[in-house]
């Protein structure tokens, strides 16, 4: 999302705005940011992103629901292995993995930031997981720690070219939460203010259930800045050693 493409820029001030493929993507210091949307364009926006740019390590942030009960909005997850919904029932099990040093690297990043932190699993989806119910059936699967929509793709566009990749998520909304469905997170992963103050309008019941959940995701995002902040600067300067 938009959003999210914020919290890793914010490390930086020399930034190129351009568009790949319909995608946009930002340019700077030895990275790239691609906006990839939500969900299933994220396949495409990673395998044209990596074959454009060859970088060396492929990383997929943003926010995330959680699964587990023990895990609140806010806390980091950098998640070890990332399946994908559809495999559940399919015999074929895909699972893409982090790389270790990658992980290791990203949990004492959080750490020195004194930020809540814990290496778990994802699981992507192509329909987003808004009931309890839904997320408990989720979590059933393989114990998977949080749900989102977009790692996978990232992570096998990655493998496809021996690409060390690295997941990390903040929870936006915890186990518990239900998520209102307003309509102004487009597809695309842009905000559309208005067509959120229409649905609070046209439902005020739910505007106070909106607030919480406005809260529970800058704190996330907040969190998530904090940490990219810390980690994406020495992990560019260590790729661009040369070494891998």
């Amino acid at each position: 999302m938009e959003i999210e493409v914020k919290a890793c820029l914010t490390w930086t001030s020399n930034i190129r705005q351009t568009e790949l493929q319909g995608f946009p993507v930002y340019e700077t210091e030895g990275a790239v940011i691609c906006q990839t949307g939500i969900g299933i364009r994220a396949r495409d926006a990673s395998e044209a992103t990596l074959a454009c740019y060859e970088p060396a390590v492929a990383l997929s942030v943003g926010v995330a629901g959680g699964l587990s009960p023990k895990l609140r909005a806010g806390e980091l997850v950098i998640c070890e292995r990332v399946d994908h919904e559809s495999h559940r029932h399919s015999g074929f099990d895909a699972i893409v993995l982090s790389h270790a040093g990658l992980v290791e690297a990203a949990v004492a990043a959080a750490l020195g930031m004194r930020l809540s932190v814990s290496t778990g699993s994802s699981i992507t989806v192509d329909e987003l997981a808004t009931g309890a119910d839904e997320k408990s059936a989720h979590h059933a699967w393989k114990g998977h720690d949080i749900v989102e929509m977009e790692s996978f793709w990232v992570g096998e566009a990655a493998a496809k070219r021996g690409l060390p990749f690295l997941a990390v998520r903040a929870i936006s909304d915890d186990a518990a939460e239900p998520l209102v469905m307003t309509g102004a997170m487009k597809p695309d992963g842009n905000f559309d203010q208005q067509a959120l103050l229409d649905y609070v309008h046209e439902h005020p019941e739910v505007a106070s259930h909106v607030a919480r959940q406005y809260e529970a995701g800058r704190l996330a995002l907040s969190n998530l800045t904090v940490f990219l902040a810390a980690f994406l600067a020495p992990l560019i300067q260590h790729f661009q050693s040369g070494v891998r």
